[in-house]
C-alpha cells in the first residue's frame, strides 16, 4: 500500500488541512481588519483635519496642519495630485509613500496629504507577523497530526502485523476499551471459530478418506473377479466393467479430498515426470473409445518435469482426459505435453455458452442434464489446479469441440 493511502496519513492530511483552512480564515479575518483601520480610522482623522483646514481658509483664519500633514490649495497643489478626483488617494511623492484627500469647495480644489512610510511600516509588521504565525501554525499542525495520527493507528498496526503474521493468543490491545480492542475481540473470536471449522473439516476428510477406502478396495476387488467370472458373458461383462470404473472414480475422487484437504506447502512434492503420467492416464481412459471411431493421441512436445504430488497432477489430467473421450464420438482427442501447458482438446460436440460461463463451479454438466457423471469433475480439476499452483481455461476448437489447457509453473526441463 501507497505511503500517501494509509490510515496514519489520511488523519494526518486532515488535521493539517482543518489548520490550513482555520489559519487562513484567520489570517483573512486580520487583512481585512487592517484594511478597515486603515481606511476608517486614517481616513476619518484626515477628513476631518481636513474639514477642520478647508474652514479655516475659507474664513481666512491661520492654517496651522499637524506636523504629519501638509495643506494645498489651487495652484500650490503637486503635479502629481493635479487631475485626480476628489478623494481619498495613495501615491508617491517625492519617493515618499503619501495619502493624499482631495476635495473641491466652490471654485476651490484642496488637498490634504499625509506621510504613511511609519503606518506602512507598522502595516507590514503586523502582515510578517500573520504570516508567521500561519506557517507556524501549519508546521505545528504537522506536527501534532502525524504525531496523533501515529498514536492513534500504532495500536491498529500492531494488530494487523499481529494477525498478518499469525501470532497465537491473546492479540495485542485485547484488553482495551476502545475500538481496537473490540476490533481484537471480534477478530479473536472470529478466528477461534474458522480454527475449529477448518479443523472439522480436516478430520471429515481424513475420516471419509480412511473409512471409504476399504469398502472402495473391496468393490473393485469384487468387479474385478466378476469380469473374470463373466468372460463369456459380455452384457454382464460390461457391467462389472463399469462398476470398476466408478469404484475406481470414486477412489478418485476420496484420494482427492484427501490431498486437497492439506495444505500445499506440508505436502511433500517430489520432482514428477509428467510424460508417463499422462501416458498411464491414456492407456486407463482408452477403453472407453471401444466401439466409437475415435483416436486418442499423446503429442509429447517437450520433456517437462516439475515438483508435485503425482497423485493430484493424476486426477487434474485423468478428469480432462476421461471428459474428453467420453463426449466425443467421432475423431479425435488429442493431449499435449507443451514446455508449458497441457493441453487437452476434442473434437467433440464443445459446450454451450450458458455453460461455460460456469464451468468450473460444482454440479455444472458440461452437457444436457442427462449426460454422464455428477458435474464434480471439471470443479476437482479447478480446485486441484489451484491447489497446485497451476491454472486452467477452457477455449472452443475451430471445429466446434473443446480445449483445456493447464497453464504449469516453470518447469524444470529433463536431462
Amino acid at each position: 500500500m501507497k505511503a500517501e493511502y494509509t490510515l496514519k496519513h489520511r488523519i494526518a492530511r486532515a488535521i493539517v488541512l482543518l489548520a490550513i483552512v482555520l489559519a487562513g480564515f484567520y489570517l483573512l479575518a486580520s487583512y481585512v481588519a487592517v484594511e478597515v483601520i486603515e481606511s476608517q480610522v486614517v481616513g476619518g482623522r484626515m477628513e476631518r483635519i481636513a474639514d477642520t483646514l478647508i474652514g479655516r481658509q475659507l474664513r481666512h483664519e491661520p492654517v496651522e496642519p499637524p506636523p504629519d500633514m501638509r495643506f494645498y490649495v489651487n495652484e500650490d497643489i503637486p503635479g502629481e495630485l493635479l487631475g485626480r478626483p476628489r478623494g481619498l488617494h495613495e501615491l508617491v511623492i517625492n519617493r515618499q509613500q503619501v495619502q493624499a484627500l482631495i476635495k473641491v469647495v466652490g471654485s476651490d480644489r484642496f488637498a490634504v496629504v499625509q506621510e504613511v512610510a511609519e503606518f506602512e511600516q507598522t502595516e507590514f509588521v503586523i502582515y510578517s507577523a500573520l504570516a508567521i504565525g500561519f506557517i507556524s501554525s501549519i508546521l505545528l499542525a504537522v506536527v501534532l497530526g502525524y504525531g496523533t495520527a501515529r498514536r492513534m493507528v500504532t495500536p491498529l498496526t500492531t494488530l494487523a502485523e499481529a494477525v498478518g503474521n499469525g501470532q497465537p493468543a491473546p492479540l495485542p490491545s485485547l484488553a482495551s476499551n476502545d475500538e481496537i480492542g473490540v476490533l481484537a475481540r471480534a477478530l479473536t473470536r472470529r478466528t477461534d471459530e474458522l480454527q475449529r471449522f477448518l479443523e472439522r473439516e480436516r478430520l471429515f476428510a481424513g475420516d471419509v478418506s480412511h473409512e471409504l477406502r476399504t469398502p472402495l478396495t473391496i468393490m473393485l476387488g469384487a468387479a474385478e473377479l466378476l469380469e473374470v467370472q463373466l468372460d463369456d458373458r459380455p452384457k454382464q461383462q460390461e457391467i462389472a466393467r463399469r462398476l470398476q470404473r466408478v469404484a475406481r472414480d470414486t477412489a478418485e475422487r476420496v484420494s482427492a479430498l484427501l490431498w486437497l484437504s492439506r495444505a500445499p506447502e506440508k505436502l511433500g512434492t517430489p520432482a514428477v515426470a509428467l510424460g508417463p503420467l499422462i501416458r498411464q492416464e491414456i492407456e486407463r481412459y482408452q477403453p472407453m473409445l471401444e466401439g466409437k471411431p475415435v483416436v486418442c493421441r499423446f503429442e509429447e512436445q517437450a520433456q517437462v518435469s516439475l515438483r508435485a504430488r503425482p497423485e493430484l497432477v493424476a486426477i487434474a489430467v485423468g478428469n480432462l482426459v476421461r471428459n474428453a473421450c467420453q463426449h466425443t464420438e467421432r475423431g479425435e482427442v488429442l493431449v499435449a505435453l507443451q514446455p508449458d501447458a497441457i493441453v487437452i482438446s476434442d473434437t467433440g460436440p464443445g459446450l454451450p455458452d450458458q455453460v461455460v460461463a460456469r464451468l468450473f463451479e460444482r454440479f455444472v454438466h458440461g452437457g444436457a442434464e442427462s449426460a454422464h457423471g455428477n458435474g464434480m469433475g471439471l470443479s476437482i480439476v479447478k480446485r486441484v489446479a489451484d491447489h497446485l499452483g497451476w491454472t486452467i481455461r477452457y477455449e472452443r476448437t475451430p471445429e466446434g469441440g473443446s480445449r483445456f489447457v493447464l497453464k504449469l509453473p516453470p518447469a524444470e526441463p529433463e536431462s
